[in-house]
């Protein structure tokens, strides 16, 4: 599991971790600094490359809906 997936799976765990997120808005640097100061390791390049390539199924944009989530380096705010 990447650093990106295992911050990703936090924050669907943890309410309080995906609000502060949410305050970031869709500012990627904002966001890695908020994971990195967590204790996850990952830079906005690696953020934005990861994002460029995934696509999202069916069950993850499931998951996104009325919230934040990075869903394989894809950041998305509702």
């Amino acid at each position: 599991m990447s650093e990106i997936q295992r911050f990703n799976k936090d924050l669907n765990e943890n309410k309080e971790m995906l609000e502060e997120v949410k305050n970031a808005g869709n500012d990627l640097a904002k966001i890695v600094a908020y994971a990195n100061a967590k204790g996850y390791n990952f830079t906005v390049a690696e953020l934005e490359a990861s994002a460029t390539s995934a696509e999202l199924s069916e069950e993850q944009l499931d998951k996104v809906a009325g919230g934040v989530s990075i869903i394989l380096g894809k950041v998305v705010v509702i």
